[in-house]
């Protein structure tokens, strides 16, 4: 005797589906950035043969995103963005930093755990897509807020520490009319912030520097900056200890011209409340644990720098989750 109709797999709630669907997602719309195509598909779409000469992959990639309602064709060959596409497309920077930046390491994930690899050694992440995605998210949910600061001030000199591909310090240069010094660690950041300043014409008003931004002796003319900004930076000082995330803010307020100013953006740590809905703080702080990096919230930033002897001016809620900005200044 029949109890009525079955569900089928369509009408059971099995939210393991929709993560594998993002997934997917976020790792094909990172891998069309790297390739360097995506910008294309936003702007005139593009056929499956623009993309590669894998023509059986790519057709087939496109079919998944059309199937996704991610994309769609006009009758003819070339596919174009839906409306939902172009949400995503315009959020793709957490996409590029997450598959493109880290990518290599979650796939690793198990062997990192029991320490069968090792992050830094055998597996590491990609510094150049980490500072591409995260110059891409900052773009529509830190930058409008970054301006609005900087804008009240005249800066003549900017160091950006940390300058991961120089889109920051390049845009900030460009509305305050100031020059410019980036340093980063990274090789392939430099080159890629290098390419950058080529590309906006900024050669002369902004230098990049290959250095360790932890150490303020091997940035020439630091004395000099009226504007330091650290986006996304500060927290990997953290990773060796509150007190020496102390001693480095008290050496760049030690090397500045007095009322010079600070600048930094961060994402504190997930609510402790588990209750609390949070939809970027848990993943990126998972992401830093790979460096045994922990994360200061709010709170725990403005005591830094009240310490290492900045006045803190301006606190900033910006619209990408769980961030901060922070704006202080030397007294003088």
């Amino acid at each position: 005797m029949s109890d009525g109709p079955s569900a089928t797999l369509d009408d059971i709630d099995r939210p393991v589906f929709d993560y594998m669907q993002g997934y997917v997602i976020c790792s094909v719309f990172a891998a069309l950035e790297s390739a360097g195509v995506l910008a294309d598909l936003a702007a005139t779409g593009l056929r499956p043969d623009d993309v590669g000469s894998n023509s059986f992959l790519t057709e087939a990639t496109f079919d998944y995103l059309a199937q996704r309602g991610i994309v769609c064709t006009d009758g003819d060959t070339r596919y174009r963005l839906t409306e939902l596409g172009r949400f995503i497309h315009a959020d793709r920077g957490y996409l590029v930093w997450l598959a493109g930046g880290y990518g290599a390491p979650l796939t690793a994930f198990g062997d990192l755990l029991t320490d069968a690899q090792t992050f830094g050694k055998e597996v590491d992440r990609d510094v150049r897509w980490v500072a591409v995605g995260t110059a891409l998210v900052g773009r529509n949910d830190l930058w409008p807020y970054v301006l609005e600061v900087v804008r009240a001030f005249e800066f003549h000199r900017i160091a950006d520490l940390g300058c991961g591909n120089g889109q920051s310090l390049i845009s900030l240069c460009q509305v305050v009319g100031a020059t410019g010094i980036g340093v980063d660690i990274s090789p392939a950041a430099c080159a890629e912030a290098g390419r950058e300043v080529a590309r906006a014409g900024l050669s002369d008003r902004i230098e990049i520097i290959e250095a360790d931004a932890g150490n303020l002796k091997s940035v020439p003319g630091i004395d000099e900056v009226d504007l330091v900004i650290t986006f996304f930076f500060l927290h990997e000082v953290l990773e060796h200890g509150y007190d020496a995330l102390v001693a480095y803010l008290r050496q760049i307020q030690e090397s500045l011209p007095a009322k010079a100013h600070i600048l930094t953006a961060e994402i504190g740590p997930p609510d402790s409340n588990l209750d609390t809905s949070e939809v970027l703080a848990p993943e990126y702080a998972l992401t830093q644990a790979l460096m045994k990096q922990h994360l200061l919230d709010e709170k725990g930033w403005q005591r830094a720098f009240t310490e290492a002897g900045f006045e803190v001016r301006q606190t900033i809620r910006p619209d990408l989750p769980g961030a901060r900005i922070i704006l202080a200044a030397k007294p003088g």
